[in-house]
């Protein structure tokens, strides 16, 4: 197929999902931007401090709260825009710092979102936290004859496979490497986890329970807000499969063929993550499609009530019910009315900005003890890091009951654990692996490093069809 072709039929299939998505009310930047207030009538300009991988290359007043900036990173093919809207006092108080609330968008929104669709700045009058809303739409896709089109927001917030190839768009490293400390060098933020939340809506909550879950030492809570919260229930995960068309991507961008990449759909998927949640206060939200009275004159609500009762409402079950399994304790609320329409993530904001400013008040401690499974090669959480065998194939490992007194953990090949800095003598450490003792001596900063063999290392990815994985447990414990 020439490529013309293939960029016609991508173009169809955007089109059929752009119609869709703005039928269900889910194309949420589509609202009128404010109009730039007044200059005299502004505070100062925030800074322009770079970090690594983001610098701010252009800022405006959009209100009396709301700036907006263009951030340059290599995360995307084109700059991404970022609006921040600040607390009610921020100015009046030049040394008071303030917790950072990241909200997400859904399919086809930018960072006007929250302001103007979802009316943020009214619904955040009283609520003390900033509000970051980064834009999912600096992708563009460029077709055959060398021109460049701005893409959509059908990213899912995450950093795509591209077939093997990686790179951009990397929507998860901007917002946990990049954005995150960008905004804490610029803002008087209290930049740590208790004061960090993450939310969003419909695509948006998707990846607020997904970054949550893939990295619960950055937030301490989550919401979902009518959001896909299960990419293995069929209808979603279709949907999720045909969304780059959206930026002129071939589907399946994100994650690969699921046939063939099933393991990174279920590294990303909120509803195998939910193990990784126990420490994270977790909200979910769901209509059952059935209009609301708010609804009823929206000419959205028809097509929208189909996709809150045939997808939204389905995934929010499972989720919730994987994490009532788990013993895991969240906030589940199913409203007896509610389709997928700005009314409805209205309604799911208010509710989760409450619960927010309680969790800020009464702060949050990094968990004494935790689960965490992961499929990339390395990770860190916490303060501890694993190294998998790189012989390994693509495959989940799971870390259970880490604590000071040691962890379990379940994978193949040779593992490596380094704890954080626990052991702050320099005397040797008793490390029992499956029963056999061995002393191990922490580093200068007190971390312990422990080798753990799990049985060969597996060669077939995990959930490959015709594949073989074979998972071994160790128990190691810490003594003397």
């Amino acid at each position: 197929m020439s490529l013309l072709r293939l960029s016609a039929r991508i173009s169809g299939v955007r089109a059929a999902l752009f119609a869709l998505c703005v039928a269900a009310g889910t194309v949420t930047g589509l609202a009128p931007g404010s109009a730039s207030a007044a200059s005299g009538d502004l505070p100062p300009m925030p800074g322009t401090v770079p970090v690594a991988g983001a610098t701010i290359t252009g800022e405006q007043w959009v209100t009396q709260r709301t700036v907006s900036l263009t951030v340059a990173t290599p995360s995307f093919t084109a700059p991404a825009k970022v609006e921040v809207t600040l607390p009610t006092g921020y100015a009046a108080d030049p040394t008071r710092r303030w917790p950072v609330t990241y909200f997400l968008v859904g399919t086809n929104g930018d960072q006007t979102n929250f302001r103007t669709t979802m009316n943020g700045e009214s619904l955040t009058s009283s609520y003390p936290s900033i509000v970051v809303s980064p834009s999912a739409s600096p992708l563009q896709g460029v077709i055959d004859t060398g021109d460049t089109i701005p893409g959509g927001n059908a990213g899912y917030w995450s950093d795509w496979y591209n077939n093997g190839a990686g790179g951009p768009p990397m929507y998860e490293t901007f917002v946990t490497q990049q954005l995150i400390s960008l905004i804490e060098a610029n803002f008087r933020t209290v930049p740590d986890r208790a004061h960090r939340v993450v939310l969003g809506a419909s695509m948006g909550g998707y990846g607020a329970l997904m970054l949550a879950a893939r990295h619960p030492d950055l937030f301490a809570a989550t919401s979902s807000l009518s959001g896909a919260a299960d990419s293995n229930w069929v209808p979603g995960a279709a949907v999720l499969s045909l969304s780059p068309a959206l930026d002129l991507a071939l589907p399946d961008s994100i994650y690969g063929p699921r046939v063939t990449n099933e393991i990174r759909w279920r590294g990303h998927n909120p509803t195998d993550l939910a193990g990784n949640l126990g420490s994270v206060d977790v909200q979910l939200y769901t209509g059952n499609g059935v209009p609301g009275a708010a609804e009823l004159s929206d000419p959205t609500s028809p097509v929208g009530c189909v996709l809150e009762s045939g997808i939204v409402n389905p995934e929010t079950y499972s989720l919730h019910n994987r994490l009532l399994a788990l013993g895991i304790p969240h906030t589940f609320t199913a409203y007896n009315w509610g389709c997928h329409t700005p009314a409805m993530f209205k309604q799911e904001i208010t509710a989760s900005l409450s619960r927010f400013t309680d969790r800020f008040s009464q702060g949050t401690s990094e968990p004494a003890t935790f689960d965490y499974r992961s499929i990339e090669p390395e990770f860190k959480v916490f303060g501890w890091s694993v190294a998998a065998d790189p012989n390994r194939a693509l495959e989940f490992l799971d870390l259970h009951q880490a604590s000071a007194d040691g962890f379990t953990v379940t994978g193949s090949g040779t593992t490596r654990v380094t704890t954080p800095p626990l052991f702050h003598s320099s005397k040797a450490v008793t490390v029992v692996i499956n029963g056999v003792p061995s002393s191990v001596v922490p580093d200068t900063d007190g971390r312990l490093t422990v080798v753990v063999g799990l049985g060969p290392a597996d060669q077939d990815q995990q959930y490959s069809i015709g594949g073989a994985t074979n998972l071994h447990t160790s128990v190691v414990r810490f003594t003397g």
